[in-house]
């Protein structure tokens, strides 16, 4: 049954209508065209910060912030993730800021390595770079980690260099320092972008 042109929304509209009509639009276009202002993301959610310190998320010392002397050299990686101090909170909301930690001999490093080190401590992304797999694996005798997904390695005495593929892009590191009380401290952000390839 076809509507009645006097039903509500339907029908030729009126000059009124017309002038109402017109006015709101003006004012949606006024609305759509102004910039939009991207919500700054909760602090849980955000990036690695200067500053953050580093909790640790296993090993002996689990759920600790980061000192040197908890990592024997060498021997091991520990997954971490970065920590707030002045808002007391983990930036774990955001996959991306998972990271490991692993102490090295300063002396093996090359030099833009060990630039970004505190005390032999080098922090890199846990995001394989390839697809975004979560990097587990330490390999002691190389100093590499590695990926199991698709077994790419990255050099951590060479800022997370390639070393066997399918990843194409090193891992990328977050610098760091000690600070006043011992703790490893970011001095920056990543030096670039984690994640996989599509990230």
């Amino acid at each position: 049954m076809a509507k009645s042109k006097d039903a509500t929304g339907c029908g030729q509209p009126n000059r009124r209508t017309v002038i109402i009509g017109g006015g709101a639009l003006s004012a949606a276009a006024i609305v759509s065209t102004s910039p939009a202002r991207a919500a700054t993301p909760k602090p849980e959610r955000q990036s690695v910060q200067p500053g953050d310190l580093f909790r640790l998320r296993d090993g002996p010392h689990k759920g600790e912030l980061l000192t040197p002397d908890m990592l024997p050299v060498g021997e091991t990686c520990i997954e971490a993730f970065p920590f707030d101090p002045a808002a007391d909170v983990e930036r774990s909301r955001n996959r991306l800021n998972r990271v490991l930690v692993v102490r090295l001999d300063p002396s093996e490093m090359d030099a833009a390595t060990r630039e970004k080190a505190a005390d032999g401590v080098v922090v890199y992304s846990a995001i394989c770079t390839h697809q975004g797999c979560t990097i587990e694996t330490w390999v002691a005798e190389t100093r590499h980690l590695k990926c199991f997904c698709h077994l790419s390695e990255f050099a951590a005495l060479q800022g997370g260099e390639v070393r066997s593929g399918p990843a194409r892009r090193q891992l990328p590191m977050v610098p760091v320092a000690l600070s006043n009380e011992g703790h490893v401290v970011a001095t920056d952000g990543f030096t670039a972008k984690p994640g996989g390839a599509k990230t």
